[in-house]
């Protein structure tokens, strides 16, 4: 897995390589947590990209995976997506709860990513 640790308005992240690496099973979340706890950070940047077809299916449970495993390790996490390519109204929804709360929140652009990251 290639990441990056990032440090943007003072507060530090495990940036995601949107080329090489992709979340695929709770496995993979877990040695993201890893990765992020091993470099003194519980903030993770993820691309579109990072993201297995399976996470869009809200049917396959696998976002939800990926949430609670944030919830309990008290991870933050900001997803970089292309909103206009998502269809299905139920992620849309998803994206609208998530956005609402603190643990994982949904961003067309790195820069407001990283903003949101850095308020704690």
């Amino acid at each position: 897995m290639s990441f990056k640790v990032q440090n943007t308005y003072n507060t530090s992240y495990i940036e995601c390589d949107p080329t090489d690496f992709t979340i695929r099973s709770e496995q993979d979340i877990l040695d993201l947590i890893v990765i992020c706890g091993e470099n003194g950070t519980h903030n993770v940047l993820i691309y579109e990209s990072n993201l297995s077809p399976d996470f869009f299916d809200l049917k396959t449970t696998f976002a939800g995976a990926l949430f609670q495993k944030f919830a309990n390790y008290r991870m933050r996490g900001a997803g970089i997506i292309s909103f206009e390519k998502i269809k299905s109204d139920r992620f849309k929804e998803l994206i609208s709860e998530s956005n609402k709360g603190n643990l994982f929140r949904f961003f067309e652009d790195k820069p407001a990513a990283e903003k949101w990251l850095a308020q704690e």
